[in-house]
């Protein structure tokens, strides 16, 4: 590398030595010497040129030192036959040198094999010359002698310096590139471990999700099976059991969500009166049930949004502020602000220590819970409110004071009362109902959610047509001696086979108006987005079974 440095500095070295040769030999010239000054001029420019051919680092030192020994000899002999031009020659000497030596500096060997015969002949010249005699008004040999031994030492120690910084500064630069491409490998292997792991989550999700949702189904049919028994109260915490873990499921299931961007926002204008009626009813037994005061003062306030989303993120505050809430209440207002219209809720409860108010919005942190108490939440409330809030676009804001309270704010922009939009905030995406028996097509590759599924829906007299491919679900359909009435089929099923392919083929023999569901599993999302994609309603693992009765109950009279 230093090399390479060299030769492509030994260009411009070239360059001075070829200007100084003819300098030099214009100048001897007019001070009487004879034409072989031109000569050695040309024999100077030829080498100096020659070199620029040579590619080899070896040849070209060779080169270097003997162009430098033609040179440092030619003014040595013209200093013997012309005694006074011994001022001006040594000057234009060490002049060339301290231009031309620098320009090689990459290289210690080039410094020696530059400097030292370029040099050295006129040291010694001047050194062994006043026994000649100088001209009257010439410095002294032995002066001259002296000062350029002076220089010739400082441009070398300064040149050596400079080629040491250049080894020092190629070595960070060296290790630097090491480090980068070091660091290169472990971005890949970050990388792909994370991969590897939203594989390995997605189908551990899966996995689990299955055995899980089947296992609700058998409890849902148990308990249907044990209305008046000494063991209903077992069945019923053996089901509560299972909301808790397919509440955590679902948890995980929204971050996924929002992490391959299937949540996407509808704002319209509307009255914030009807999201905080809707809070009201849905948290105000849970108020007074912890003899809280929960209270709403919505004055009126129109704002511009996506309701549904915006009562998401106000409804995980409100149930926030109730859990960590022990005694006095919950306010939830909307005022007037410079950026539209403040939604506040304000609480009385623990409050929130300074060095935490960032960490409570990560997913699974909460305060005062090293138990991990499934009782007091998951801990993905607030890591939900703020993708929803930066989805949405809202700024939302967090002000707490240990042991009085919090207040957390989102703006939200205001909206004119004549651009109400009347949209209903929720569509109807249940089958239509009918009149008589129900048939239902279940397609799942699990023989145990099958025979569950059965079980569950028997006792509403509902026929479960089942089957675990494509191939069975369509011989099943044209053997059917009822309409299908719903489609309801995995995400997953054997080998390369999906849901909305099983969907499609059932469709073919059933109707392309059949009304179907697709279950799913799994949580990575990129799995998620194709299947949103396809259109068809989503419903994920584990599905709680009264879902499943409310479905099928909505397709009876």
């Amino acid at each position: 590398m230093l090399s390479r440095t060299a030769l492509a500095g030994d260009r411009r070295a070239v360059a001075t030595m070829t200007v100084g040769a003819f300098f030099i030999a214009s100048v001897t010239q007019q001070q009487g010497a004879s034409g072989s000054v031109w000569a050695w001029c040309g024999i100077c420019v030829t080498l100096a040129c020659l070199r620029l051919l040579v590619s080899d680092p070896r040849h070209w030192l060779a080169m270097l030192f003997l162009t430098c020994a033609v040179w440092g000899a030619g003014p040595a002999w013209f200093l013997l036959k012309n005694p006074s031009a011994d001022t001006l020659l040594t000057a234009i000497l060490l002049a060339a040198a301290g231009l031309s030596a620098p320009l090689v500096g990459a290289s210690r060997p080039a410094v020696y094999l530059s400097l030292l015969p370029a040099l050295v002949p006129v040291l010694l010249t001047l050194t062994l010359r006043p026994s000649v005699g100088a001209l009257s008004g010439s410095a002294t040999p032995l002066l001259l002698a002296g000062l350029a031994l002076a220089f010739l030492l400082v441009l070398l120690r300064l040149i050596l310096d400079q080629n040491d910084s250049l080894t020092l500064l190629l070595a960070v630069g060296l290790r630097n590139e090491d480090l980068v491409l070091q660091l290169r490998s472990q971005i890949e292997v970050v990388a792909r471990a994370h991969q590897e792991k939203t594989r390995f989550l997605a189908s551990a999700a899966h996995d689990l999700r299955q055995p899980l949702h089947a296992l609700g189904m058998f409890c849902a049919a148990l308990q249907q099976r044990l209305p008046n028994t000494p063991e209903r109260p077992l069945v019923r915490n053996m089901m509560s059991a299972i909301e808790s873990l397919e509440t955590s499921f679902s948890a995980m299931l929204d971050i996924s969500k929002f992490d391959a961007g299937l949540v996407q926002k509808a704002p319209r204008t509307f009255p914030i009166r009807d999201i905080f009626r809707r809070l009201y009813q849905q948290f105000g037994g849970d108020a007074e049930a912890r003899n809280l005061a929960l209270r709403f003062r919505a004055t009126r306030r129109i704002v511009c949004s996506d309701p549904l989303l915006l009562e998401r993120v106000l409804g995980n505050l409100v149930q926030n502020a109730l859990r960590y809430t022990r005694e006095g209440g919950v306010l939830v207002a909307a005022r007037r602000h410079r950026q539209g219209v403040a939604l506040e809720i304000w609480d009385t409860g623990v409050g929130i220590p300074a060095d935490e108010k960032d960490m409570i919005f990560r997913e699974f942190y909460q305060i005062d819970n090293p138990e991990r108490d499934r009782g007091r939440g998951l801990g993905m409330g607030l890591a939900i409110v703020r993708r929803l809030c930066n989805l949405l676009e809202h700024q939302l804001e967090l002000h707490s004071k240990l042991g009085h309270g919090s207040v957390f704010r989102v703006l939200v922009p205001a909206g004119e009362a004549n651009a109400i939009d009347a949209t209903p905030t929720e569509a109807d995406t249940l089958p239509p109902r009918k009149q008589g028996t129900v048939t239902v097509m279940l397609i799942d590759d699990e023989r145990a959610i099958r025979e569950a599924t059965r079980e569950l829906l028997r006792p509403l007299h509902v026929e479960v047509l089942v089957a675990a491919t494509i191939a069975e679900a369509v011989d099943v359909a044209k053997a059917a001696r009822e309409p299908i009435d719903l489609i309801m089929s995995d995400w997953r099923l054997r080998g390369q086979e999906n849901g909305v392919a099983a969907v499609q083929a059932v469709r073919c023999v059933a109707g392309d108006a059949t009304p179907a569901v697709l279950i799913t599993g799994d949580t990575s999302p990129e799995l998620l987005q194709l299947a949103h994609e396809s259109g068809l309603v989503i419903l994920h693992k584990p599905l709680q079974p009264h879902h499943i009765v409310r479905l099928v109950r909505h397709l009876r009279r």
